[in-house]
């Protein structure tokens, strides 16, 4: 009997010690989770410079959040964040959904780069399959389904590049909104990411064609004036030669007839 208690006793310290390692590396456990499964959906570096879960409050905050841009485009983040606060159902920690009702954003910035026709938002929309694949029957390894409520992330700051700008252009991207989704981390990125670059190309895309409107309307105009400017010179010369003709003929004429 005394044997059994023990073996008991061992094995509630274990579980114990188990739920003192996760609650103490849950932090860094999440930041890996989201790292890993960005990245893998993505095809380009997902990074988070610090996680704050606290389960008690039910809620979670990720510092320094960053996608980095795709292959053959600038070394620059493609967009980040610099902090997302989420809200947690309580509750729902015991079911087998996981229930994020919130999600608030801190200085939303995406980078919509251009080289030739091809923009870095479309480099990585093309990895996503024309549809969400089913799930799998037999998933390879335990991972949380995770249910996130639809969402709006609100005034996001842009900068348009190119290479037919001379020069980047700041613009505000404006609003985008995120229908509800549910399914594993990776899932959820290509979820999430599938409808947020499509309107924030939609909604760069038209910056972009308004910068360059009026990028070559500036050189239109600038053109016109020095064409307007070389003509106006121009005329002043032949005017100024003229009149020295003129004066010439009436001198030429008076020398001939001695006045």
């Amino acid at each position: 009997m005394k044997k059994l208690l023990g073996v008991v006793l061992v094995l509630v310290l274990l579980v114990g010690a188990g739920m003192i390692f996760l609650v103490n590396n849950l932090d860094g456990l999440v930041k890996r989770a989201i790292e890993t499964a960005g990245t893998d959906a993505l095809g380009t570096p997902v990074t988070v410079q610090s996680v704050s879960v606290d389960l008690g409050g039910g809620s979670a905050s990720l510092y320094g959040f960053a996608i980095a841009n795709p292959a053959g485009f600038s070394n620059q983040d493609m967009m980040r964040f610099d902090e997302l606060s989420v809200g947690i159902d309580i509750r729902s920690l015991a079911s087998d959904v996981i229930r994020i009702t919130n999600i608030r954003s801190v200085n939303p910035y995406v980078l919509y780069e251009m080289q030739g026709m091809s923009s870095n938002i479309n480099a990585i929309m093309a990895r996503f399959p024309a549809q969400e694949p089913p799930p799998e029957a037999e998933p390879a390894g335990p991972q949380p389904v995770i249910a996130i409520d639809a969402l709006t992330v609100d005034g996001i700051q842009g900068s348009l590049q190119s290479d037919r700008l001379p020069r980047a252009v700041n613009v505000n991207l404006g609003n985008v909104a995120i229908p509800a989704v549910q399914g594993t981390p990776e899932e959820l990125a290509r979820q999430i990411a599938r409808p947020l670059l499509t309107q924030l190309a939609r909604n760069a895309g038209n910056a972009m064609t308004s910068a360059l409107e009026g990028e070559l309307r500036g050189r239109v105009d600038e053109a016109t004036e020095q064409l307007r400017s070389e003509a106006e010179q121009r005329a002043q010369e032949l005017e100024q030669q003229a009149e020295e003709e003129v004066q010439n003929a009436v001198q030429g004429l008076r020398d001939r007839i001695g006045i």
